[in-house]
């Protein structure tokens, strides 16, 4: 039935509901922080996963705590490895993680990049409007992060440039 199947898979429901969320936690804060932060696409593939992973566990009859629990561990698990190794190993880090890259710097737009990521200009007009900034003169730099965020740095912070190291300018063969 569609609405109601019985008290037994509601009671299962809740139950699963008991002890794999706390579960969860208890094993997110035994790995760090570091855990569920999206520095990168993976780390943004590995939230999404958890969560469709607790979807699963609490809604399939088929998949039991057990089952959960390990695989729970083996995303947690895989997951430390590859942060271990991108904090341990710059090759592995730069094949993981995108670089950021100049959308928009000192003055000029990247329309080669733009057209690549599927960004408007409008779309950076957005941001910077969302910065509280009425104008692209007030912008030093607009930085598509490895993440896929978009970071607005304002002429006024620039006294030193060095948040920007790092930074791939990317334009037309740079």
């Amino acid at each position: 039935m569609i609405l109601y199947d019985g008290w037994k898979s509601i009671f299962r429901v809740a139950i699963m509901c008991l002890l794999t969320y706390p579960f969860l936690v208890v094993l997110l804060r035994f790995f760090g922080k570091r855990t569920l932060t999206n520095e990168n696409i993976f780390d943004f593939i590995i939230t999404v996963t958890y969560g469709a992973t607790l979807a699963s566990i609490i809604t399939n009859d088929k998949v039991t705590f057990a089952d959960g629990v390990v695989l729970l561990v083996m995303l947690t698990l895989l997951q430390y490895i590859v942060t271990k190794l991108s904090v341990n190993s710059k090759r592995f880090s730069d094949y993981i993680k995108a670089t950021p890259a100049f959308l928009y710097y000192d003055g000029r737009f990247n329309e080669e990049l733009m057209l690549k990521e599927r960004l408007r200009k409008e779309d950076l007009r957005s941001k910077v409007r969302q910065q509280g900034l009425n104008s692209f003169e007030n912008v030093e730099a607009i930085v598509l992060e490895g993440d896929g965020s978009l970071s607005i740095i304002k002429k006024a912070d620039v006294e030193t440039k060095d948040a920007l190291e790092g930074v791939a300018e990317k334009w037309g063969g740079n």
